[in-house]
């Protein structure tokens, strides 16, 4: 299994950089799954767009934009 994998990482309004970031080890009671395909949904275009939705504001890199 790969020890790190390509991720999307949201720093800033319009600034999403594509980097190799290392795969968390699943502690007691955790799994590690295989995502074979993700989508974009409104939610994340606000982020991007607007470093924000309603209250909830960017305030640092953001990697993991699937709440879902």
């Amino acid at each position: 299994m790969p020890t790190d994998n390509l991720s999307a990482v949201l720093y800033g309004i319009d600034d999403l950089r594509m980097e190799q970031r290392p795969i968390p080890t699943p502690g007691e009671n955790q799994l590690l799954i295989n995502i074979h395909t993700v989508g974009v949904c409104g939610t994340d275009i606000h982020f991007f767009k607007h470093g924000a939705v309603g209250s909830y504001k960017l305030n640092g890199p953001l990697v993991n934009l699937a709440y879902h």
